[in-house]
């Protein structure tokens, strides 16, 4: 069930995909923007992330490393919880548009496609935390590796461990990526994200439209 079709809400949830580097705190900014010029109310958040308890659990697990892959699965669903409680939930039910940087997408690709933690255990504990919920609408952006390495190496940021990766890890999330569109048809579209960012702003925009075509000029 989506969480447009859910009686809990009022609001649409939006969630952005794909590996480190193909763009997506940008494309997040500027659907946010948008969005806001037409009109909606809109909160942009992140994952792991979106409260106080969910931001000290991402400082954890940007400042570690070689976190154990189930340790670290329990502990982005922990932080997920938190989140979905104590901002999604309400924001929803409010009529906010949310756009998050990452969502439970992101755990089925890094920790279970990359690091080979059992689907099944992941979506059990998606069920717990979360329930039915789900995105209205997932952009899945997409990069070739190569281009996605440059752009993190001309960061003038700290680097974690997934910055870090091989070219080969590099192809296994964004084939992980590609797997998850094919999974949910329904509530996903991958978008080139090469060339320009407003370029690719406009055909993330164009495939918003057409997914949730009543985001526009609806009562707030």
């Amino acid at each position: 069930m989506s969480a447009r079709n859910s009686k809990m809400k009022k609001g649409f949830f939006i969630s952005f995909e794909g590996g480190e580097g193909t763009g997506k705190s940008t494309q997040v900014r500027l659907l946010a923007n948008k969005l806001t010029e037409r009109g909606s109310l809109v909160h942009i958040t992140r994952e792991p992330g979106g409260t106080e308890l969910s931001e000290k659990i991402r400082n954890i697990l940007k400042t570690s490393s070689n976190v154990d892959p189930i340790t670290e699965m329990l502990l982005m669903f922990a932080a997920r919880r938190e989140h979905f409680i104590k901002s999604i939930y309400p924001l929803l039910k409010q009529g906010y548009v949310i756009i998050c940087d990452r969502f439970y997408d992101s755990s089925l690709v890094y920790q279970g496609i990359l690091k080979n933690i059992p689907i099944e255990q992941i979506m059990q504990l998606k069920e717990i935390t979360l329930k039915s919920f789900e995105p209205d609408f997932t952009v899945i952006l997409d990069l070739p590796p190569s281009i996605a390495k440059e752009r993190i190496q001309h960061r003038q940021l700290y680097l974690d461990d997934y910055d870090m990766m091989s070219e080969n890890e590099y192809n296994i999330i964004r084939n992980g990526f590609r797997k998850i569109s094919e999974a949910f048809p329904f509530r996903c579209k991958i978008i080139n994200a090469s060339g320009d960012e407003k370029k690719v702003s406009s055909r993330v925009y164009k495939a918003v439209k057409r997914f949730i075509p009543e985001i526009e000029g609806r009562p707030l």
